[in-house]
């Protein structure tokens, strides 16, 4: 093991061994690499692992057989694999596993859509086909009386997770984390506040991002490799931690995981062209809003109900000002151009 793979296993060891990692009783157990780490380390490696208090994990996929809509038109391309993998880790921890398996079809019309599109104020298709996952799962945690949520956010960013971040120049690369660590967001935080309860991630832990960010930590050949035959993001992740089950699990975005990316291609089926058009026409003339496609129309139905329709908190979100989406007029984030309202990108290059 080198050096920088070395310094990375021990820092990660030491911020998995604190007080906010071992009163986690839960995990949002993807499968993927950042939840693989997060929750073999803590409850197999750390010195003081005997104190860990995660013995549940939630996991969410969608079955193609219970959604004969979907499956009856071949809309799922393959299995999702966050089960599978899920699945092998949870047994190797000896953890309770909760595997859920909601149709596609509850989750459009669910609570956990709703608390989403209130929560984060969006009817972006991109952020609600992940998020919506996330909060099921949340919400099963509360239901099951947990009140510390593992998960593994910010490695993807910080580690050059993201496929189209391998093709970048180091220094490229560089600058993208540093304004990355400015930007980013996670759904999984405000939604846990909401239901009462609290997530937290190792990978964001202020050392960990430091060293992310660092001289020596944020270098494209420490963050993209070749692990086991293939070129990866996250490589000194995989090299810190080999033996976990998902070192060589190449990235899948929640939704390609989880199975929830079949929904775009679903709204399809579930609206006509005559009603989109007539909806879309609506969306304009009424509230001055662009609505793109057919799943972007369903959730702004949810929208329209659950933020449009209450004023105070449309006078929060601010519309109409000087930095707005050209599509929503929501205000854009700073430094961002990148709508989080409705998805619009580039939103603010479109402006100038």
């Amino acid at each position: 093991m080198d050096a920088d793979t070395e310094c990375v296993r021990n820092l990660l060891l030491h911020v998995l061994s604190s007080e906010e990692a071992l009163s986690c009783d839960a995990v949002l157990l993807s499968g993927g690499l950042d939840t693989s780490i997060a929750s073999e380390v803590v409850k197999l490696h750390v010195a003081n692992r005997d104190s860990s208090k995660l013995c549940t994990a939630i996991t969410l996929t969608i079955d193609p057989n219970e959604n004969t809509l979907a499956n009856s038109n071949n809309l799922f391309v393959q299995e999702p694999q966050d089960v599978v993998y899920a699945r092998r880790i949870a047994h190797r921890l000896g953890l309770e596993h909760h595997i859920l398996t909601p149709t596609l079809d509850e989750l459009l019309k669910g609570e956990a859509l709703d608390m989403c599109v209130s929560v984060l104020n969006t009817f972006d298709g991109m952020e609600l086909r992940n998020a919506v996952v996330i909060a099921t799962a949340l919400i099963k945690a509360k239901e099951l009386g947990c009140t510390r949520v593992l998960t593994g956010d910010g490695a993807d960013e910080l580690f050059a997770g993201y496929s189209f971040m391998h093709s970048m120049s180091d220094d490229d690369l560089r600058r993208y984390t540093n304004n990355m660590v400015k930007t980013m967001s996670f759904c999984a935080i405000p939604l846990a506040e909401k239901l009462g309860i609290k997530v937290w991630s190792p990978f964001l832990d202020p050392r960990v991002i430091e060293y992310a960010t660092s001289e020596r930590g944020g270098s494209k050949s420490s963050k993209v490799g070749e692990f086991e035959g293939s070129v990866h993001g996250k490589l000194v992740l995989r090299k810190a931690f080999p033996e976990v089950v998902s070192a060589g699990r190449k990235k899948e975005p929640i939704e390609c995981g989880s199975g929830t990316t079949v929904l775009p291609r679903l709204a399809e089926f579930l609206v006509s062209d005559s009603v989109f058009h007539q909806e879309k026409q609506e969306a304009l003339e009424k509230y001055d809003l662009v609505v793109r496609d057919k799943e972007h129309l369903l959730y702004f139905r949810r929208f329209k109900e659950v933020v449009l329709d209450n004023p105070e908190l449309v006078a929060r979100m601010r519309r109409y000002g000087p930095d707005t989406c050209p599509d929503c007029k929501f205000q854009l984030k700073d430094g961002s151009s990148f709508c989080n309202v409705c998805g619009l990108y580039p939103a603010r290059a479109i402006i100038k």
